[in-house]
């Protein structure tokens, strides 16, 4: 979880501003892995504002590796299935 934690924190270190503040202080203070997996999407959306989304999705693309197995099973992320039969 540290490990988790730290990799979030210095994707947002390296940039400033109040809401990037606010994001940073709820990753510090997250009581356990779950928690940290639902404010990846925060993180994101900080980073996105500063970077641009395809910045933000290639430096989150390493600490969403990290939760792989920490995770319960219906936590992952979600495979969408298409229908390819037509009724």
């Amino acid at each position: 979880m540290g490990r988790i934690r730290s990799a979030m924190l210095s994707v947002l270190q390296a940039h400033g501003g109040h809401s990037v503040q606010r994001v940073a202080q709820r990753v510090r203070f997250a009581a356990d892995v779950e928690s940290l997996w639902y404010l990846r999407q925060d993180v994101m959306v900080a980073l996105s504002a500063i970077d641009g989304e395809a910045a933000a999705r290639r430096q989150m693309k390493a600490i969403n590796s990290m939760f792989e197995g920490g995770l319960p099973g219906s936590m992952g992320p979600r495979v969408h299935q298409r229908f390819t039969q037509h009724q």
